[in-house]
């Protein structure tokens, strides 16, 4: 299921939650927009027409959009802390030895969603599929592979991926879409080198700020980006879910 809905003032796109086809994603296409009641029930029925979902899920919504569908019968699924930084100069990147940065093709966003999975916790996690769909949500982005050597040699071929970032850039804003380390090769400066890559190359773009979010209690990712200079912003952001009637 893959479907965009529209209207003079809303839109919003209806797609499979990654790796649980029973849960309908519904993403809005204007993150500031505050849809109304009427408009948020015409999803839902759009939603619920595919007999085969179970449950609704939106995106990450600014708190205004979030009220709405509260008022619409949805219950809060997760928070997201917001952060901001602003980029002008080019980021000055520093490599850790033994590890190396290299473009992340199309034909390696399966090898990508295993480091996605190892990641984050079920029922947050991504596959090859909604990783590319990340990537292509922006006018231009970004993505890179972190590799560890595995060997003396220092062929590709010899290269270990650990970790995984898609950035984006739409119009002076980006964005730090996606950003994984597997758990096994973490705390070795991978994490800093993929922000620093994705920060330099908004510089690049032209950007003037970048944006990212993550868990609030996500104390490890919080440190990072503060690290890298991000502020938290008072806003949040909230994803809810409703549960088919029965």
């Amino acid at each position: 299921m893959r479907q965009s809905i529209a209207n003079p003032t809303a839109r919003a796109d209806i797609r499979r939650w990654p790796l649980d086809p029973s849960i309908a994603h519904l993403v809005l296409l204007d993150v500031y927009m505050e849809p109304s009641i009427d408009t948020i029930n015409g999803w839902i029925r759009d939603a619920f027409a595919s007999t085969d979902i179970q449950r609704i899920r939106t995106g990450a919504l600014f708190p205004a959009a979030a009220n709405a569908f509260l008022g619409a019968g949805f219950v809060e699924a997760d928070r997201l802390a917001l952060l901001e930084r602003a980029v002008h100069d080019r980021v000055d990147i520093s490599i850790p030895p033994g590890l190396t940065t290299r473009r992340l093709r199309t034909r390696d966003l399966d090898a990508a969603a295993d480091i996605d999975r190892a990641s984050f916790p079920d029922g947050w996690q991504h596959d090859g599929a909604s990783l590319e769909e990340i990537a292509t949500a922006t006018p231009q982005s970004r993505r890179r592979f972190v590799a560890r050597s595995s060997g003396r040699r220092t062929g590709s071929h010899h290269q270990t991926p650990i970790g995984f970032a898609i950035t984006g850039c739409a119009g002076p804003t980006g964005y730090l879409q996606r950003l994984a380390v597997h758990p096994d090769a973490r705390r070795n400066g991978a994490a800093r080198l993929l922000v620093d890559d994705a920060l330099d190359w908004l510089v690049r773009r032209g950007a003037h700020r970048a944006m990212v979010n993550t868990g609030i209690d996500n104390q490890a990712a919080l440190d990072l980006y503060r690290q890298a200079g991000f502020d938290r912003l008072n806003d949040e952001l909230v994803v809810v879910d409703l549960v088919r009637p029965t």
